[in-house]
Formats: C-alpha cells, structure tokens, sequence
C-alpha cells in the first residue's frame, strides 16, 4: 500500500473513532443529589457483610417500606437523544445511530453498510427488557469501492457537523527530499 494510501486510511480511521466516541451518550455535568430519609445509611459503623458503600448500594436498591428505591427514581426521569453518522465514500462505509429515552422506554437504530452488505437494526428497551424490534441486512457488492478523491461526513447532535477530504489529511515528509531555496 503507498503511503498516500496508508495516510488516508490512518486519517479515515481517526476520523471514525472521533464519530463513534462524540455518538456516544455524554454524562451530565452535574450530578443531581436525591433525598436519603435519616437513618437509611449506617456510616461510620462496621460491616461484618462487606464495605459500607457496598451495604448503602444494596440499601438504596433494596427498599422493604415500599417507597421508591434511588435507581427507580433516577431511571423513571431519565431522559435523552442523540444521533450520530459517517458517510464515507472514501473507503465506501456509512454508520449510522439514533437512540432516544423517556424514562424507562428505551428506543434505537443503527446501522452500518461495509460495501459487502447494508445492516440495519432497530431495538426497544422496557420494562420487558432488551429486544430487537426489526433487522435488515441486503448484500450490497463484492467488498468496498474505495475513492481516494472521496470524502466523508460526520455528522453528531451533540457536536455537529463537518467533512474531510484526502486533502486535509497531512501528507508525510519525504526524508530524502531536496528543498528548492
């Protein structure tokens, strides 16, 4: 492979890697602190079962008193969507993600073409648990069709939007090249 081509796949890569990561869903930046009733944690005393922090986890999961356990609390009001895509036509791939929660309903796609086949895969996730609602997969060629002069487009609702081009990729210095003064 010529180094021209060993750069463009090493751009393509990190180009790739920078989508997958900005796709995926972010942490808050701030934690919201939930009320704890007096007494529902035993700090400071020993814990012949194991660490405290491990005896408050298994309490906050575990409430006999029928009053919502902190997880039950934070997984009814979570609530997030994003979507992410690459559209590649230099090594010929696309990837695309869309997943948004209200609560405990959880629903999503992705789906991926390599030039071999196009892949599509739609879920839900509840109360009843994981489960793909839908599958696609339809041969599409003999292996990708790669373009040199192609681009890609990434494309994340978190950070937007931007395309690059064989050209933006940094060509490497030829340590035998004269320079022309």
């Amino acid at each position: 492979m010529s180094s021209n081509k060993c750069a463009i796949a090493a751009g393509l890569l990190l180009v790739i890697a920078v989508g997958m990561t900005l796709a995926a869903p972010q942490k808050p930046s701030e934690q919201q602190q939930l009320p704890v009733k007096d007494g529902q944690f035993n700090a400071g005393k020993s814990d012949p079962q194991g660490s405290t922090a491990r005896n408050n986890e298994r309490k906050l999961r575990k409430n006999d008193d029928g009053e919502e356990t902190l997880e039950e609390i934070q997984a009814k009001s979570a609530q997030y969507s994003y979507d992410s895509s690459i559209d590649d036509s230099i090594m010929d791939q696309k990837i695309t993600r869309q997943e948004t929660r209200e609560g405990l309903a959880l629903k999503g796609m992705y789906a991926y073409s390599d030039g071999f086949y196009k892949r599509e895969v739609h879920y839900v996730a509840d109360e009843k648990g994981y489960r793909v609602v839908k599958e696609i997969s339809i041969p599409i060629g003999d292996g990708p069709q790669v373009d040199p002069n192609g681009k890609a487009d990434v494309s994340s609702s978190l950070s937007g939007k931007y395309s690059i081009t064989a050209d933006d990729i940094a060509r490497p210095i030829k340590k035998n090249a004269k320079k022309v003064v």
